[in-house]
């Protein structure tokens, strides 16, 4: 796996098994995985189609998954653990109309987008339930934040494990990873990376 930045772009290039709640996700096979930060008076007549163009000038091929952002990409954290490697860009000021508590009052363009990527093989099962745990992780650290929300109503998340990955060992660390559920191993480290990325994130936006 290689990452890096290109036109206030973050491009991840591998060979990946990946599921994405974004914009033309879904569950494929991806060379690229991309989030791109947009102008916060974003709003074009076909977002879907932004996102395939976009991908077109930053010279990405498809198959891909992308995400679109408001945070500026200097606010981007990135986290690893072990074989976990996690990416999230954090705003909240268009927090969902679902709140706990008093209202608060918004008025800026936010999403959180997380992109976790195991270098460990996922079953369906942790593929999918990684999207569980990542995301009531964030909620945990919004709340701990003293926000009243539990994300904002353009969040995403795509989970990918690598498929041509190179491991330590021919038995424990090519065993697949069945479960992704917030007590297992894969789960705390889900947790705690994307708690760490989304407070680290906001605090940097004063947030």
């Amino acid at each position: 796996m290689q990452f890096y930045k290109k036109d206030s772009t973050l491009v991840i290039e591998g060979n990946f098994e990946a599921v994405s709640t974004g914009l033309n996700g879904g569950r494929a096979r991806v060379k690229n995985l991309f989030n791109k930060q947009v102008p916060r008076t974003f709003n074009p007549p076909d977002p879907g189609k932004f996102v395939e163009e976009a991908a077109l000038e930053l010279g990405i091929r498809k198959p891909h998954f992308g995400l679109l952002t408001a945070v500026n990409m200097e606010y981007l954290q990135f986290i690893e653990d072990e074989y976990l490697t996690v990416f999230v860009t954090a705003g909240v000021s268009n927090g969902s109309e679902f709140r706990i508590g008093k209202e608060e009052k918004v008025e800026k363009i936010g999403t959180i987008n997380i992109i976790l990527i195991s270098r460990k093989k996922l079953s369906e099962t942790a593929l999918l339930g990684a999207i569980i745990t990542a995301t009531e992780a964030k909620g945990l650290a919004l709340l701990e934040k003293g926000h009243t929300f539990l994300g904002t109503n353009t969040d995403a998340v795509i989970v990918a494990y690598e498929e041509d990955s190179e491991t330590d060992s021919e038995t424990s660390d090519r065993q697949e990873i069945a479960y992704a559920g917030s007590s297992t191993d894969f789960g705390r480290k889900i947790t705690g990376a994307v708690m760490k990325g989304v407070k680290a994130g906001l605090e940097l936006r004063g947030e």
